[in-house]
């Protein structure tokens, strides 16, 4: 897939990707999109976007370093950066119930690391109202006044 525009500028193709990319999870959860589909167009936002922004040679991330890169390009990066401690915020893995925030520093290596079969990403702890606690991706936890996504 090609974009075009007018004037051939990378800075509007990148508005156009960033469009893309933070209503992807919408379409999905309204069933406009596979989870299939999206994951081929996020996979195809982030070349576009490698494309547009190529990185230096010499330059290479850790595996950490790449994650917090596309952490940073989130419509929610400012969301988890001004996490706090006992905030309340929605998981995406539920739709009705609320959580808090057990400690607002993300992790890399949750203690149940081991035993995880997903994706590697930054983790934090959420705790429900019963007192228990769970690790989550942080890419989950989502404001509580955002419900529709």
């Amino acid at each position: 897939m090609d974009i075009w525009t007018l004037d051939s500028d990378d800075e509007t193709i990148e508005q156009i990707i960033d469009l893309f990319r933070s209503s992807l999870g919408a379409a999905q959860a309204a069933e406009i999109v596979h989870p299939e589909t999206v994951s081929a167009l996020r996979v195809w936002c982030n070349a576009e976007f490698k494309r547009i922004h190529p990185r230096e040679p010499d330059r290479r991330l850790t595996p950490q370093q790449e994650i917090m890169e596309g952490l940073r390009h989130s419509k929610w990066w400012p969301f988890w950066e001004a996490l706090e401690k006992d905030q309340e915020v929605r998981w995406t893995g539920t739709k009705s119930a609320t959580y808090f925030v057990v400690d607002p520093t993300p992790t890399f290596e949750p203690p149940d690391a081991k035993e995880r079969r997903g994706p590697v990403g930054m983790y934090i702890e959420l705790r429900r109202h019963t007192g228990k606690t769970f690790w989550t991706h942080i890419g989950q936890v989502r404001p509580l006044e955002e419900s529709s996504e």
